[in-house]
């Protein structure tokens, strides 16, 4: 980019834009956040002031952040921020970045548990805490138990829960899958967003994921399902009879996934639910009858 000296806010917006054209899909949005993020104007007024002139030290610094967008590196962890089902969950490289599709899992477990006086769900695979944060949002009443093995996604966890004010609802524990809960422990509903990314076909893997994100989260084996293969081993015990289990999964092993999940939920309800773009990213399991915080009873230890 040639020099700053003297450039308005909207000539460093353009600039940004022509430097990510073909590298990032929507760039010119990623230039007006950078922006934002850099100024602390919001997003009318990047617009509205943008005739007036940026200091050299404020063009340089979103110069240098678009750098790192251009490298590939996902604008929620430049600006070390994203929004999920409406929180602001902050985020960095110690877990994956909460992706659209993944409110859907938040949105089912919601539904089934809407009517319950004191739903108890676990989070398999917490990362960020985003799930965990956002169904204690929707359901007040009601208490999550997340995991994940990762140590550093745990402390990112604990930064969101407290920050967004979920401490008295969310609980955070360090293990693998269901056995980072006390033998014993049920609940009403599980959700489990698990590394998915088959190693066999990393070609179909954006670059800059791959890059920047943990692989201890994106990787799931040859066929992308081992750590499903080991959650489903251990649902059955862990949800209460009235439970549900959500699966969040790649489209291209979804059938694969279903067919594993019905046959460790034979006499539960298992199905598919689609993306906004129509694709298969959801697995289902409930029971017939839906959950009323019946786990919520049982030993909380």
């Amino acid at each position: 980019m040639r020099s700053v000296k003297g450039r308005t806010i909207a000539d460093v917006v353009e600039a940004c834009r022509q430097r990510l054209r073909g590298v990032s899909p929507t760039p010119w949005l990623d230039a007006r956040l950078l922006v934002q993020f850099v100024t602390g104007l919001d997003a009318s007024a990047v617009v509205a002031y943008g005739d007036a002139r940026l200091e050299h030290r404020l063009a340089e610094r979103v110069f240098a952040l678009a750098a790192r967008r251009a490298d590939g590196e996902p604008m929620a962890y430049i600006v070390g921020r994203t929004w999920f089902c409406g929180l602001e969950i902050a985020v960095d490289r110690r877990a994956l970045v909460p992706r659209p599709e993944t409110e859907d899992l938040v949105a089912l477990v919601v539904e089934r548990l809407a009517a319950s006086p004191a739903p108890r769900v676990a989070d398999i695979g917490t990362g960020s805490g985003a799930i965990a944060c956002a169904v204690a949002h929707f359901l007040p009443r009601g208490s999550v138990d997340a995991s994940d093995v990762s140590a550093d996604a745990l402390e990112l966890a604990a930064t969101n829960v407290a920050r967004l004010g979920f401490s008295d609802q969310v609980r955070l524990l360090q293990g693998d899958l269901f056995e980072a809960f006390a033998p014993g422990v049920r609940f009403d509903a599980a959700v489990a967003n698990l590394p998915y990314v088959a190693e066999t076909r990393l070609d179909l893997v954006e670059p800059g994921v791959l890059e920047h994100e943990p692989h201890l989260a994106l990787l799931g084996g040859s066929d992308g399902l081992d750590v499903y293969r080991r959650l489903l081993a251990q649902a059955p015990e862990r949800l209460v009879a009235g439970g549900a289990l959500y699966m969040e999964c790649s489209p291209l092993h979804a059938q694969t996934l279903l067919s594993l999940a019905r046959r460790a939920f034979p006499r539960w309800q298992c199905s598919l639910h689609r993306d906004a773009a129509g694709l298969d990213r959801i697995v289902a399991c409930e029971s017939h009858s839906a959950g009323y915080g019946t786990a919520g009873l049982e030993s909380q230890e």
